[in-house]
């Protein structure tokens, strides 16, 4: 290449004019490189702390936040829900639009090869039976992710799936959809922190795909002319982490032998499980100790983080730690002590056992209910019947459902089944409700009943009070306590002339059944008995050759639309034609993700921006400013 002096002097002069246009600018700030800081540590530690692995360190967790107890993490992304009936809308902004359309070309809409050639991305979005929509869930942190399938092994088989989670969906808030009803969520992937697109989205976690679940109790076919919310919906256990989400111990002091203590301490408490990789607790240096979930608390991680940093560091002398636990609870008998001493007894385990049992009749609640926790979780027999006494008479309303959630995990024992159930018949819903769970979750033979066709649960007891309860989570629910049956005469009709049910002419105890079915099935005629729960059997329950008994094939959202539609015709009455209560679990994943958050990444929308600011819980730290810390990938 041959020099030349004259592009030289033009690049100069081009470089010049760059420059100074560049003087009106506003320039961004310096990146600020990170550095890790570590949190201070303010006055001495509560005496209830002192020798616990709670003295010395902090949380710090997948949001590189150090914490002073643990907390779950809200996850969040942009989704598409096909299958609707003409209720979607291809309203949406331009940027989330964009990042649709990447999202989907990256999935194969609009490849040949992968089978979605027919389709482009744009045509997808642009279809009225689709919807943009905001999935949102709240995910454990120590969370664990997909396993990759060995050789021979499918990839969905249930053993390799990550933690399981209920997912929230919304509709995008300047779409037009008018109904979520009937649709099914694609995969989408699920980010920690505010909800973005392009380029600044944080790593995915998790993957949430599945059909839409929307309040079952009005007519699917009334949109716009009932008052329930159809744009929004959840998915049963609709989410999955991806990724295993580490926690990690920050020590306060830097100390090789403390963190060696630390990790041995956790690690003779929670020992390593089959199939755990490894221990759990893992000294990385003198200031990180990693922390892995044994397998058999994955559905508890709230609990064995509490008792994880309620471990004392020292086991000599385990009796005497537990009398000096309950002087200090006597001493100053208040709600942080009463809670503190309640989980150092169960992280010493047994060896508590013989100082707390005669706080099981205290006279002073706070103590007492701190030993009869403590005594329920180690599964102390001789617990069961202050339990009981509690779960009759109380401590106040929530000592009660306190001593019958207590007792429901409790080994094996018939004490507690015959002192749960007359409880069925107590004057107050949310006691009927949490024994019913109680003796559900304990196999006892007095709960009737099963899974119908892996869709829904269904649960039949006698009591006083007829009840028809339906959940909205996990594996869904119906329990039914009292004689129910559908009141005849009936001539009812539902769904636009789709579904009529009136009584059969000739059979006292039958109703006929014409159901206009949108698939290849066509009219059906049925006829089905008038008592509730073989009713509600028949709505569910798909014929098929090894199980040919008749039945419509109802998802659980409809089973239960038509149940409560009857149950507002006044057509469910007890066998003593006493009117029978209606009630629905109440929106736990919601009232959760309100709790977790004062606002959310769209703004604005109602029940999350108008929540107060979060109360500093903290019980020693003291945190001026969020330390920024490295990234060790970096």
């Amino acid at each position: 290449m041959v020099y030349n002096p004259q592009m030289r002097i033009i690049a100069l002069i081009a470089m010049t004019i760059l420059l100074a246009s560049c003087d009106t600018i506003e320039r961004a700030d310096k990146k600020v490189i990170p550095k890790r800081v570590r949190p201070t540590f303010n006055g001495e530690v509560p005496n209830m702390l002192r020798g616990t692995v709670k003295q010395h360190v902090a949380l710090l967790g997948y949001t590189k936040e150090y914490r002073d107890e643990y907390k779950p993490i809200i996850a969040a992304g942009y989704g598409l829900v096909v299958n609707l009936d003409g209720t979607g809308s291809q309203d949406v902004p331009p940027q989330v639009r964009a990042h649709m359309i990447a999202d989907l070309a990256k999935r194969g809409v609009g490849e040949t090869t992968r089978g979605w050639g027919g389709l482009t991305p744009e045509a997808l979005l642009d279809s009225n039976d689709t919807a943009v929509v905001i999935v949102e869930g709240i995910v454990p942190q120590v969370a664990t992710g997909r396993k990759p399938a060995p050789s021979g092994v499918r990839k969905d088989h249930p053993d390799l799936r990550g933690t399981l989670f209920d997912v929230q969906i919304f509709v995008e808030p300047s779409s037009g959809t008018t109904s979520l009803e009937g649709g099914t969520l694609l995969p989408t992937i699920l980010r920690i922190g505010d909800l973005r697109t392009g380029k600044t989205q944080a790593k995915d976690i998790a993957i949430a795909q599945g059909p839409i679940f929307i309040n079952p109790f009005a007519d699917p076919e009334a949109v716009g002319s009932d008052s329930v919310h159809r744009t929004s919906g959840r998915i049963l256990e609709g989410g999955e982490v991806t990724k295993t989400i580490s926690m990690q111990l920050v020590l306060f002091s830097q100390s090789h032998n403390r963190a060696i203590e630390i990790q041995t301490a956790i690690n003779r408490r929670f020992p390593e499980e089959p199939g755990q990789g490894t221990t759990t607790a893992r000294a990385k240096n003198d200031e990180l100790v990693d922390i892995t979930v044994p397998p058999s608390w994955s559905d508890h991680v709230d609990d064995f983080m509490n008792l994880m940093l309620h471990i004392n560091l020292r086991t000599k002398n385990a009796e005497k730690n537990a009398l000096d636990i309950k002087r200090l609870l006597l001493a100053d008998p208040s709600p942080k002590n009463a809670d503190a001493a309640s989980w150092r007894w169960q992280a010493i385990g047994d060896r508590s056992l013989p100082v707390i049992r005669e706080l099981y009749d205290y006279s002073e609640d706070l103590p007492r209910l701190a030993a009869l926790r403590t005594g329920g979780r180690l599964g102390d027999p001789i617990v069961i019947g202050s339990l009981l006494d509690v779960a009759i008479k109380g401590i106040g309303f929530s000592g009660r459902l306190e001593a019958i959630d207590l007792l429901k995990e409790m080994p094996t024992d018939p004490r507690i089944e015959f002192g749960l159930r007359p409880l069925l018949n107590d004057e107050t819903l949310e006691i009927r409700l949490r024994v019913a769970e109680a003796l559900i979750h304990r196999g006892d033979r007095i709960m009737k009943g099963g899974v119908v066709d892996k869709k829904f649960e269904l649960f039949v007891a006698e009591s006083d009070y007829p009840l028809i309860y339906c959940t909205q989570a996990g594996l869904p629910r119906i329990i039914l306590l009292g004689d129910l049956k559908i009141q005849k005469p009936i001539m009812f009709d539902t769904w636009s002339h789709r579904l009529i049910i009136k009584e059969a002419e000739e059979e006292i105890d039958k109703l006929d059944i014409r159901f206009q079915a949108k698939d290849n099935r066509g009219v059906m005629e049925e006829q089905t008995s008038t008592t509730l729960p073989s009713f509600i059997i028949f709505l569910g329950h798909k014929p098929i050759p090894e199980s040919p008994s008749r039945g419509l094939n109802l998802s659980y959202s409809r089973t239960v639309g038509v149940i409560h539609s009857l149950w507002r015709e006044q057509y469910l009455l007890a066998a003593d034609d006493s009117k029978v209560d209606f009630k629905a679990h109440q929106d736990r994943l919601l009232a959760a993700i309100n709790q977790l958050t004062s606002s959310t990444a769209i703004k604005p929308r109602k029940n999350f921006d108008d929540m107060p600011e979060e109360e500093d819980r903290s019980r020693f730290l003291d945190i001026t400013q969020p330390p920024v810390v490295e990234d060790d990938a970096k």
